[in-house]
């Protein structure tokens, strides 16, 4: 029974794993990790949702749809795409192949005016005949508006392009430059007239002409400016545009990008990025509104702003753009300023407080409120700040709202950070409200993800947890939960639904589970049960490993848990104890996580325990600013005992221990109750131990804790335990324990004790009994002789 070399390779391979177990999922940011980068950030929405507002479309024209999936492959969908029918669609397929517009035209006969003309004009320009495509196009022009309303935009739209094509031909002969810009800019807008008059435009050509329009006045030396003109620096063609030019340009393109062509922010990006990296074209724009809010909206987005530094904890440069672009706009006077709420964000991210305070002063809504915030934090006044956030919820905009100053996701951001604040100032069931509407509103989990960064997004579900956790008390979080999170009905059960889709759970439900787990780990075990789904709810099921889901019976697992303690408390016998002690041990290893484990640090539920880190706070976050005393103390007395990764591991071993302790030392339940509890340490990923994170941190050195208790509870074993025959794989390969064989050692063993005690004092219990006997003799004599004497 000394043979132990496996334990030892268990502990070095722990070991040696360590690292490799680090890798994982990406996490979005926690606004509670660095609480005053979060309070210090600029306001701002995405340039995408500035650019799209900069000017509000007044018609119903639509961008050219997206096609998804297998949309458009079938011959329906594709006649569709052109406005047609199938038969249509089939004849023009047809006429297409002729060798030229006009054989084209005549083998059209069948076909609507509009529809034969215009095909006749799109073979004449496919094989280079411009002049007869151009007059063809122009026939369909000439129609009645009724006849011409399957393809008048088309033909338009066609019309532009080719004077389009002149124009960039004599770019460098402005006489014959301007007639043909004219021109194409005319059948652009005529174009886009026909499609609000009611003509076919499926493939969204109107909005796309805004874009084309645009491009007639990228030109700057006689050269047009292409999309990769302005991204590069070293080309400057854009210093030869007049002032005027480019602002048409931006109001085309923002006219684009308002009917929801994410061609035209694109377009705008580019400009923009030209412009502020060329102070002179910038300044030459900044009178017009339109320019002035897209260079404002793209430096608020796209510019490094007053970055707040973790390691360094101190505030880095501003991107001197920045500083430029507000000089700029701060020089055409207050009256002059489009869109005060955004400048005096822009003059806070550029560390001009005092402007960015002005022109917050002046403005209303939402966004001028936050940046009012955001001042009075730079102060370290949180009352006013709070006060500034509650106007800003205040004014959020409304659905429908046409000039809305925040994008939905800065609503839903903003909220969240009325939850860093209240928690900065002691409000702790105010913080987990905020985080928790936050995590609401964005649905699913409650958090936020990018795809496409390693780590994006926000965490508002996670900093709600967290909260719920490790801050609020078990009391307080069971009347939030009953005031704000009522259970939600099981979802019936829709056939050939996707088994992923049933496991889908609103966080209020999630809260409920975190709340009732936080009860049975606080021994409140009745008060726990109506706070776990009730059985078969598929919401908290679990996939096996052929990916089969198994639906849950959390509610019945915690309530044999809670049985079985107190069997193991009060049951008659100590055997009797010792099995409702190794009955909870066992629920507690396979159910732990489920019934027991917490939601973060250090078992994380909120991943399947599959991921260690990525949510939470730890001591190390808790030194940061805008973190009370109180929250530090909270957190401290919330703190998992023991405090090691799948916690409830050792729970369950220490129950089977204590088992151990009311078993006959020599029972085979006594053994097996032992290397079950060893077993259950020896489990676990290589950085179970010790909390281990491995985000770019050393591995722990020395001999983890699991392994730690897994040779103690072998050498209990060896010192006190019988001979087995599974003893050499001990903690491996282990027999369930039999109580009732331990009940049959114990009265044999009891037996035996009487039998040993009455041998070994038989001759002084004979002595003592003689004696006692001799004593009754005398006594009944002496009683005798009194009796014949009286």
């Amino acid at each position: 029974m000394s043979k132990r070399p496996w334990i030892v390779a268990a502990v070095l391979a722990g070991l040696a794993g360590a690292m490799a177990w680090a890798c994982g999922p990406m996490f979005p940011n926690q606004l509670l990790d660095q609480r005053g980068a979060t309070l210090k950030a600029t306001p701002q929405n995405s340039f995408a949702f500035e650019a799209m507002h900069l000017l509000e479309a007044t018609d119903k024209l639509t961008p050219e749809p997206v096609v998804e999936g297998d949309q458009g492959v079938n011959a329906e969908d594709q006649a569709t795409a052109q406005g047609l029918t199938p038969a249509q669609a089939e004849r023009v397929t047809h006429v297409r192949q002729a060798a030229s517009g006009d054989e084209a035209y005549e083998q059209g006969k069948d076909l609507p005016a509009d529809l034969r003309a215009y095909t006749a004009g799109a073979v004449a320009f496919a094989r280079g005949d411009v002049s007869g495509a151009a007059g063809y196009f122009n026939q369909v022009l000439a129609l009645p508006a009724d006849q011409g309303r399957l393809r008048s935009v088309w033909a338009a739209f066609m019309l532009g392009r080719i004077h389009a094509a002149k124009a960039h031909d004599a770019a460098g002969e402005p006489a014959a430059f301007q007639p043909e810009r004219e021109a194409a800019a005319k059948a652009f807008q005529l174009a886009r007239q026909r499609a609000v008059d009611g003509a076919s435009d499926p493939q969204g050509l109107a909005v796309s002409s805004f874009g084309e329009e645009a491009r007639l006045y990228l030109y700057g030396h006689g050269v047009q400016c292409s999309w990769g003109n302005l991204y590069d620096d070293e080309n400057h063609c854009g210093d030869g545009m007049a002032p005027a030019d480019f602002k048409r340009a931006i109001t085309l393109y923002a006219a684009q990008a308002g009917h929801g062509s994410s061609s035209g922010v694109q377009s705008l990006v580019a400009i923009a990025g030209y412009l502020t990296r060329n102070s002179s074209p910038m300044a030459g724009v900044l009178d017009n509104a339109v320019a002035q809010r897209m260079l404002v909206a793209y430096a608020l987005a796209r510019l490094d702003g007053r970055s707040f530094d973790s390691v360094a904890g101190e505030n880095q440069k501003p991107d001197p753009r920045l500083a430029s672009l507000v000089q700029a706009i701060e020089q055409f006077g207050p009256d002059k300023v489009a869109g005060a709420d955004r400048v005096a964000a822009l003059a806070y991210q550029a560390g001009q407080y005092q402007l960015s305070a002005r022109l917050a002063g002046k403005a209303a809504g939402p966004l001028a409120a936050w940046v009012r915030a955001k001042l009075a934090l730079q102060k370290g006044d949180l009352a006013a700040a709070g006060r500034a956030y509650a106007e800003a919820a205040q004014a959020f905009p409304k659905a429908g709202d046409s000039q809305p100053a925040l994008e939905p996701a800065n609503v839903d951001l903003l909220t969240g950070e009325r939850g860093v604040l209240a928690l900065a100032r002691g409000e702790y069931v105010e913080a987990l409200g905020y985080l928790y509407d936050a995590a609401n509103a964005v649905g699913g989990d409650g958090n936020v993800y990018d795809e496409d960064q390693e780590t994006a997004g926000y965490g508002y579900g996670n900093d709600a947890a967290y909260i719920a956790e490790r801050v609020l008390t078990v009391d307080e979080l069971k009347t939030f939960v009953d005031a704000r999170a009522p259970a939600t009905p099981v979802p019936a059960n829709k056939p050939g639904e996707n088994d992923y889709y049933r496991t889908l759970r609103p966080l209020g439900d999630n809260l409920r589970w975190l709340l009732a787990r936080r009860l049975m780990r606080a021994g409140r075990y009745d008060e726990a049960l109506p706070y776990f789904p009730v059985d078969g709810d598929p919401r908290f099921g679990t996939f096996d490993d052929e990916g089969k889901l198994h639906v849950s019976e959390l509610r019945s697992q915690a309530r044999a848990y809670a049985r079985a303690l107190h069997d193991g408390e009060h049951a008659w016998t100590k055997i009797g104890r010792a099995q409702g002690l190794y009955a909870a041990a066992r629920i507690a290893r396979e159910n732990g996580m489920e019934i027991l484990g917490y939601e973060q640090a250090p078992d994380y539920n909120d991943n399947g325990g599959s991921y260690q880190g990525g949510s939470g706070q730890d001591e190390k976050s808790l030194a940061q600013t805008f973190v009370t005393d109180g929250e530090r103390q909270r957190f401290h007395a919330s703190a998992p005992q023991p405090r090691w990764r799948f916690h409830y591991r050792y729970i369950a071993a220490d129950h089977a221990n204590a088992a151990a302790d009311l078993l006959p030392a020599r029972s085979q339940a006594f053994a097996a109750v032992l290397c079950q509890a060893t077993g259950w340490m020896l489990q676990g990923p290589p950085d179970y131990d010790d909390n281990y994170q491995g985000w770019g941190e050393p591995a722990p050195t020395g001999i983890p804790a699991r392994l730690q208790r897994a040779t103690t509870l072998y050498q209990r074993y060896v010192k006190q335990g019988p001979y087995v025959a599974w003893a050499d794989d001990f903690g491996r390969h282990c027999e369930e324990p039999d109580f009732d064989r331990a009940r049959e050692l114990q009265r044999s063993q009891q037996v035996a004790a009487v039998r040993h005690a009455v041998r070994r004092w038989f001759p002084y219990e004979l002595s003592v009994f003689v004696v006692l006997l001799a004593g009754l003799a005398f006594w009944l004599v002496r009683r005798s002789r009194r009796r014949k004497g009286a």
